[in-house]
């Protein structure tokens, strides 16, 4: 860490207090880990701004058991103040800590600062890269969909879930550890009451359900949407969460699936959309792409169907209207070459791409077929 940044993380930097904690205890955050010491009291000099803190405890063998952890905006110059409950193997909730003692402790920080570990800037890069992933994650999303202190492990169950997670049988993470991801049926994407038309339509253009979810769960704010995205991601990348997945995933599919919304949002939330999947991608090890995330070749056929519609939608406009779909297939390409690079995986052209998918199972069109009036 250079002098400069030194001096400005010593007047700007919070702490964070991890008292108590076990000797050999794994303790992180953001992308760095150790095994803590018996002197380990916590950290300094972190950055305002997100971080996630996250610890797990192993056995006599080294194993290492649940990962916990929490996600927390920092104000400058903040005193976070955590307490090991050896019981729980957990840290206890904020209401549990003596507020007498919670003033004593901030009031004669110097008597810990020998015994706190300065945040890892070393390389630079990586609180570069936290702040890139996490641009739109903000502290209303973090209250909303981790109430529980931005407390979340990777065993958390949420309310998308698919199919029900690992279930340890703990009774210590009950549904105070539930995350409240927005939920969502992709397979019901059309309005209450929708004409048989209008169901056909809808169920292949999310478009509708974007508008309602836009409207009713982001307060018309199309950045807290990317921000539940990106939570998301960062949910299964740190946390190790499977919901995590989940509900990337969902929404990965109803941002691609959308044809008649690009009209609106081509130059915001589509053209956003573009460069937040890129950036969690290239934060992606292969193992983790091709295991986790390319899983059933859900994401290349979203990306087809996507660039489908930014097709479709030059070739339906005129071409003043055209131009704000073709910045946004501009940069589509860009990414598509990004993709084929990295992990050699080619999105193949629109005339090749519409004969080799099948639109079956989960991605078959909804048909309602219309009453005849003649008959």
């Amino acid at each position: 860490m250079d002098q400069e940044t030194a001096q400005a993380l010593f007047n700007q930097g919070a702490f964070l207090l991890f008292l108590n904690a076990p000797e050999g205890l794994e303790f992180g955050i953001d992308y760095n880990s150790w095994k803590i010491g018996p002197k380990f009291k916590g950290l300094k000099l972190i950055p305002p701004g997100l971080h996630f803190v996250f610890y797990s405890t192993s056995d006599k063998s080294g194993t290492s058991g649940l990962r916990t952890g929490f996600f927390k905006f920092y104000e400058s110059k903040e005193i976070v103040i955590k307490d090991w409950d050896n019981t729980l193997e957990d840290v206890k909730k904020s209401e549990q800590l003596d507020p007498e003692q919670i003033k004593r402790l901030k009031t004669d920080m110097r008597q810990f600062d020998p015994f706190l570990g300065p945040y890892p800037l070393s390389p630079p890069t990586n609180w570069q890269k936290l702040i890139r992933l996490t641009n739109y994650i903000t502290p209303r999303l973090i209250s909303i969909i981790l109430p529980n202190d931005g407390k979340v492990t990777n065993i958390s169950s949420s309310t998308v879930d698919e199919e029900e997670l690992i279930n340890l049988g703990d009774s210590r993470y009950g549904e105070s550890d539930i995350i409240l991801f927005t939920k969502f049926d992709l397979k019901k994407s059309w309005k209450l009451g929708a004409t048989g038309q209008e169901v056909t339509k809808y169920s292949q253009d999310k478009s509708w359900l974007l508008d309602e979810l836009l409207t009713k769960s982001y307060d018309n704010n199309y950045k807290e949407l990317l921000g539940e995205l990106q939570l998301a991601f960062v949910c299964l990348l740190m946390a190790q969460n499977y919901a995590g997945f989940v509900q990337f995933k969902n929404l990965v599919q109803l941002i691609c699936s959308c044809q008649e919304a690009l009209e609106k949002y081509a130059d915001t939330l589509f053209i956003d959309f573009i460069d937040v999947l890129n950036y969690q991608l290239e934060e992606c090890p292969q193992d983790f792409f091709h295991e986790i995330l390319a899983e059933n070749n859900y994401l290349i056929h979203s990306l087809k169907i996507f660039r489908r519609n930014i097709l479709d939608s030059i070739n339906a406009s005129s071409q003043q209207q055209s131009q704000k779909f073709h910045v946004l297939r501009r940069r589509f390409e860009k990414f598509r070459g990004f993709l084929n690079k990295r992990f050699h995986w080619g999105i193949v052209d629109e005339e090749l791409a519409k004969e080799e998918e099948e639109e079956e199972g989960e991605y078959a069109p909804v048909v309602v077929e219309l009453p005849d009036d003649n008959k």
